[in-house]
């Protein structure tokens, strides 16, 4: 037994080791790791997206809405024209990163963005 012991040669077999084995499992710890730092940043950016979309819901309605509301100027037209300003104040708040993320992260980004603006004015409505 002795003999068989010596004629091993360690430093290949823990390298053997390290390769199928343990390398494997520390890439793939590595791997969820990152993918858990991701996720947490992309819910941080969208955090602070829908608080811009709420900023720019208020900002656009005290600037422009309120005045023309009930009116017949509060047309059709004039309410996607409203929307598409404060579409464009909540995306220029962001941070070239906290947008590409986001714009990677959605497929449809103006779709998202529309959605965000609906639940914002919904929770407006509702809160006051």
């Amino acid at each position: 037994m002795n003999e068989l012991l010596e004629s091993i040669d360690w430093a290949q077999v823990i390298d053997t080791i390290w390769a199928a084995v343990l390398l494997p499992i520390i890439t793939c710890i590595g791997a969820r790791i990152m993918d858990a730092a991701k996720a947490r940043q992309l819910d941080g950016y969208a955090d602070i997206l829908y608080r811009n979309v709420v900023a720019a819901v208020k900002d656009v309605y005290e600037t422009t809405v309120k005045d023309l509301k009930g009116t017949d100027a509060w047309t059709p037209e004039k309410q996607a024209e409203v929307k598409e300003i404060a579409k464009a104040k909540a995306i220029h708040a962001l941070t070239r990163s906290a947008y590409q993320c986001l714009s990677a992260a959605n497929s449809d980004f103006e779709q998202y963005l529309d959605g965000l603006i609906g639940t914002a004015l919904y929770d407006l409505k509702n809160n006051t």
